[in-house]
């Protein structure tokens, strides 16, 4: 009984938060995942949206984390499932399941899960998931928490559509379409635990643009937003597009997955040129940039061994780069 207890008062408590904070769509989603993974002493939580014949996590938490983006096939998950019958549904073992597909689970280390129906407008639209590495993890106890913490958000759902617009402003840079800080933050973390967890390289490049306060201050700040709005379309061009940021005012970050520090450097002296090669401003607007790799799950690290990459280049000279490699280990 006071588990039961502690588990209500938990999920209050995970209600009131939500209404006095006054979080959007995404926040709201990203607290509900963490405590349905906590409350169930789950090793994962998940937010997973349909996109035709897949389901796609859109929010991650615990294990989960690195795999955020990640598709499976909506005929073979139990979240598919759950979302075709509008249907709680529970799995004890992935491995003799046959309503689940053995090699997708492996993939993301789920032996059991549990994944509940979100409901908006009167329609399922998307799935709370949690699920354990272990078999046999979950109790029917746990499947009424899950419940009861869904039922208990509705309200706040019915204003928070897991599609609304204002969840993608909320990261993205308005003048330059770019995404933003924030969206910078959360996107290294993970990109930083995936890169440890399959022990693939990630590498980082950060650039600071020279003469554009003369630029803001002579030619005006409509002159200074085109020149911003120049570097975005010059990064746009690079191979690595949805992982560019403009993370300050005149600085920007390529974040790049699967990519050494030698092919980062690369991609990062082409974006130069590009900006080089655009004549922004009255035509002296250049940029320096710095490069460091990670062979840990240190996000942080990595972007301290780009700015000191970044800061050496602008002492050196403003055109030049350096490169700091394997910097965070």
């Amino acid at each position: 009984m006071e588990a039961q207890a502690e588990r209500l008062r938990a999920i209050i408590k995970t209600q009131s938060e939500i209404a006095a904070a006054d979080l959007d769509s995404g926040e709201v989603m990203r607290l509900v995942a963490q405590r349905a993974q906590e409350l169930t002493s789950a090793t994962a939580g998940v937010i997973e949206v349909p996109d035709r014949d897949e389901m796609v996590y859109t929010v991650t938490t615990g294990d989960a984390t690195p795999d955020l983006g990640i598709r499976l096939d909506r005929d073979s998950s139990l979240s598919g499932l759950a979302l075709d019958l509008d249907q709680v549904l529970h799995c004890n073992d992935t491995e003799v399941d046959p309503r689940i597909d053995r090699t997708a689970s492996r993939r993301v280390k789920a032996r059991s899960m549990i994944a509940v129906p979100l409901r908006h407008d009167g329609e399922a639209v998307g799935v709370l998931k949690v699920y354990s590495s272990d078999p046999d993890a979950f109790l029917p106890e746990d499947v009424e928490t899950l419940q009861l913490l869904t039922e208990s958000i509705s309200a706040q759902m019915a204003h928070a559509s897991l599609f609304e617009v204002k969840e993608k402003e909320s990261r993205t840079d308005a003048l330059t379409g770019l995404l933003n800080r924030r969206a910078y933050e959360e996107r290294l973390a993970i990109e930083a635990a995936r890169s440890a967890r399959y022990r693939r390289p990630l590498a980082l490049g950060l650039f600071d643009l020279n003469g554009f306060k003369r630029v803001n201050d002579e030619l005006g700040h409509p002159a200074g937003d085109a020149v911003l709005q120049g570097v975005a379309e010059a990064i746009d061009s690079s191979r690595l597009t949805d992982d560019a940021f403009r993370i300050g005012g005149d600085e920007f970050a390529l974040l790049m997955p699967d990519t050494a520090v030698d092919g980062a450097k690369i991609a990062a002296s082409r974006v130069l040129e590009a900006i080089e090669n655009a004549k922004l401003g009255d035509g002296t607007v250049t940029a320096c940039f710095g490069v460091a790799s990670l062979s840990s799950g240190d996000g942080l690290a990595l972007h301290d061994a780009a700015d000191r990459a970044l800061l050496a280049a602008k002492r050196r000279s403003p055109a030049r780069s350096r490169t700091v490699p394997r910097f965070a280990r």
